[in-house]
């Protein structure tokens, strides 16, 4: 009879351990960080020989609680990481090309607005040499595509500065998250596998792994106690009392250059900085064809100038200046007696009819042109891009979460099936009381 109370004890302990982490499954169906638990149970038969000469002895026990487990399948947890450092990257470099497409179109103002513009107005003015008022307009136009010119600039240099910016903060949150790692990976040496706390310190693992992934691709290592390496491009991150600092520096094209603990490494392919470091080489080399745009449109209007006669009879000087960068692009002259409107046949308008010239397949107008669609196409592969990877990462989610998520119908059932369990084992001691109960009474 002791043996069958014992057993029965044994069936309640495990079972109420059992129920205790089903509802604790349930308490955190919507945790996103919570990986689901299950009471492992083994049977706990003892079997011994005391002697050699008799024969071995059995006693059965009932049951033992074995471990917590959780049910993660780490191939599913590291597929999750890549298809999600993919999207994050993909996101991230999108964002911000399309920023960078809202400075070049400027509100609808734009260079290529600007200089449509400009040369209409310079059909008119042929139209009427003498006009004062047109030829002020005239003016005004080419002051508003420099001043185009230089906003476009400037917002393009505060993209690029602000990607710079946002990479710092993308860092100093991946250094945390590092610590972070390094803590838990040294708790998880300290405590036992297969325990409540221990299963607490992997989810807390996966959710570091999840941030760090999601900054750089670096390379994730698990040992058989759970605890997490990372390196990236040869060189230690986390480890065992292990805790890298990672910067980041911006690179003459605008890219990003990783520095671990001042050492250099190769340049992020996947995660939030990689996207930061395509964006920033994207804005500094729109910079650098702006600039390009800009010195060709000194470069021709000055041109088409020097061909002139003013209205004195003088060959035209320059009316752009450009010293340095785009900056420094200025308009040289407000006296409208400075253009040169005439040929040099006299001709009143015949400067002015060798303008169109300026509109050919190379001219400024349409390199802006080419300059804006070209931006377009790659902000259109980019959204693709971001599309594809986000599909992929949903899909590779849905197969984590399947095996790895609560779900409360089969943690309903768990429930049911281990209460009748739990009742069972109650009826045995039950049973076994009455029986004793009735041995008893016979004496």
């Amino acid at each position: 009879m002791s043996d069958l109370l014992g057993i029965g004890r044994s069936g309640l302990r495990a079972y109420a351990r059992s129920m205790e982490t089903v509802s604790h499954n349930i308490a955190n169906a919507e945790n996103p960080d919570y990986v689901r638990r299950t009471t492992l149970l083994a049977d706990a038969t003892v079997s011994g020989k005391l002697n050699p000469l008799y024969s071995a002895q059995t006693g059965l026990n009932g049951v033992r609680i074995d471990s917590v487990s959780r049910s993660s399948d780490e191939f599913l947890e590291a597929q999750v990481r890549q298809s999600g450092a993919s999207r994050i990257r993909t996101e991230t470099q999108s964002s911000w090309m399309e920023r960078i497409e809202t400075n070049l179109d400027n509100a609808g103002s734009n260079v290529g607005t600007r200089l449509n513009s400009f040369f209409g107005r310079g059909e008119e003015l042929a139209a009427a040499p003498f006009d004062s008022a047109l030829r002020l307009t005239f003016l005004s136009e080419m002051e508003s595509v420099v001043d185009s010119f230089r906003r476009t600039s400037r917002s393009l240099e505060l993209t690029r500065d602000q990607v710079s910016q946002t990479a710092d903060l993308e860092a100093l949150t991946l250094n945390s998250a590092l610590e972070n790692l390094n803590e838990i990976n040294l708790n998880i040496t300290r405590t036992p596998v297969g325990t409540d706390a221990h299963a607490g310190l992997l989810d807390a693992r996966d959710s570091m792994l999840a941030v760090i992934s999601e900054k750089l691709d670096a390379t994730v290592a698990l040992s058989g106690n759970g605890t997490a390496t990372v390196t990236y491009d040869g060189q230690t991150l986390a480890g065992v009392n292990i805790a890298s600092t990672v910067t980041v520096a911006t690179n003459a094209d605008g890219s990003l250059g990783i520095l671990i603990d001042g050492n250099a490494a190769r340049s992020p392919s996947n995660g939030s900085l990689a996207g930061l470091s395509r964006a920033g080489a994207t804005a500094q080399t729109r910079l650098t064809e702006l600039e390009a745009l800009a010195r060709q449109y000194v470069d021709d209007v000055n041109a088409w100038q020097a061909n002139g006669r003013t209205d004195a009879g003088a060959a035209g000087g320059p009316l752009l200046a450009m010293t340095g960068g785009v900056s420094t692009l200025a308009v040289t002259t407000t006296a409208i007696a400075d253009l040169a409107l005439a040929s040099a046949d006299g001709a009143p308008n015949g400067n002015l009819l060798n303008m169109p010239a300026l509109r050919t397949a190379d001219g400024v107008e349409t390199r802006w042109n080419n300059f804006m669609a070209g931006h377009a196409t790659a902000l259109a592969s980019i959204r693709s891009e971001a599309a594809a990877a986000t599909a992929l990462d949903s899909s590779a989610r849905r197969q984590r979460d399947s095996v790895s998520r609560v779900e409360l119908d089969r943690e309903a059932a768990d429930l049911i099936r281990l209460q009748q369990a739990y009742e069972a084992s109650a009826r045995v001691i039950q049973i076994a009381r009455e029986t004793l109960q009735s041995i008893l009474s016979i004496f």
